[in-house]
């Protein structure tokens, strides 16, 4: 029994020192081709090999992160999980902005890259509507999508995403003095073009530093499982792994989310065009995280009131901002997305 013990000692340090040695990229875990592209960004098309017949899946992700943690590993993908479940698979991916996209604002992002995707996606399937899943920002660029196309979005799927950014649980001092106009930040964060990866990460660490160190006493208790090691690189690079953004959507997301909190507000006009809640109509399934500090429940939830679809359903998974990924395509999630998509 003692040595027994040494052993797995040994195989837990050896896998510690081996996973932070670690330097291996992330690959996807399943085939995907490249059927649209627009500077660094790209739609991605996984095909199903069992195909259910219905319509395909939509992937939003943040233009902050990259999407690997939609398909970590093999056995940790969401991806994976709608291949599996016979669903065709599109992935927006927006690519590390260049210099000529430094003006590409909350419009641009839009009417440049999730539009033309979208109908690249409906072409390529030859489908008439589509499952819009949006995660985090991705998710609220979802909603705006769907009430400006409400008659392209079938179903909307929704991941830990901010609607009312009232209620931010820090910085509450800065966010007020934004909207008293005392800090002229949209101006300032504008004129640098683009704002640097890891700038954005900073910023990001800032709201999350209390927590930082704790997915490595996780790693250091289990380092022996070679399945969990693999997880934790993965999960751990993506975490690290922010994209930059460019000085016009720092702007928009500061002034539309923060200072003026329009989603809110019910409707608004984006570069002169109309964006009115009231006329999602699509089926309309939210899922938030019980212990999420970056996007707690009471920040998504307040949509389902906004909103006029008769189909909505809200799902609280027990963990954090990522949980989503950890718990994969819930039962209930795979049964109302097959009887909403035909």
């Amino acid at each position: 029994m003692k040595e027994e013990n040494n052993q797995k000692e040994v195989a837990r340090w050896r896998g510690f020192i081996d996973t932070l040695q670690n330097e291996s990229e992330w690959q996807p875990n399943f085939p995907r081709e490249e059927i649209w592209n627009r500077y660094n960004s790209k739609l991605w098309y996984y095909h199903s090999e069992n195909k259910n017949g219905l319509i395909p899946v939509f992937l939003l992700y943040s233009h902050i992160n990259k999407p690997s943690i939609l398909d970590l590993t093999k056995e940790h993908s969401m991806i994976g999980g709608f291949l599996k479940e016979g669903y065709d698979v599109y992935l927006l991916e927006f690519g590390e902005p260049v210099i000529e996209e430094r003006g590409i604002g909350l419009a641009e992002y839009l009417s440049l890259y999730v539009d033309p995707c979208i109908k690249e996606t409906l072409k390529h399937s030859g489908e008439n509507q589509l499952s819009l899943s949006g995660f985090c920002l991705g998710g609220t660029l979802a909603v705006i999508y769907a009430a400006l196309h409400p008659q392209l979005i079938k179903n909307l799927m929704l991941f830990v995403t901010p609607i009312d950014f009232n209620q931010i649980p820090d910085y509450r001092s800065w966010v007020e003095a934004l909207k008293k106009d005392e800090l002229d930040v949209p101006a300032f964060v504008e004129e640098m073009n683009i704002i640097p990866a890891p700038f954005v990460r900073y910023g990001m660490r800032a709201l999350t530093a209390p927590i930082y160190l704790s997915p490595y006493f996780s790693l250091l208790n289990r380092a022996y499982d070679k399945e969990y090691t693999d997880y934790w690189l993965r999960f751990n690079q993506w975490t690290n792994d922010h994209l930059s953004l460019t000085g016009a959507m720092a702007r928009d997301i500061l002034t539309y989310f923060i200072k003026e909190n329009v989603l809110m507000k019910g409707e608004f006009t984006l570069s002169g065009e109309k964006v009115d809640l009231k006329t999602i109509e699509s089926n309309t399934y939210m899922i938030s995280s019980q212990y999420d500090h970056l996007v707690p429940t009471s920040i998504s939830t307040p949509l389902l009131d906004l909103i006029s679809s008769e189909d909505k359903q809200l799902s609280e998974v027990a963990g954090g901002h990522a949980s989503l990924i950890k718990y994969g395509i819930s039962t209930g999630l795979k049964e109302w997305l097959h009887a909403h998509s035909k």
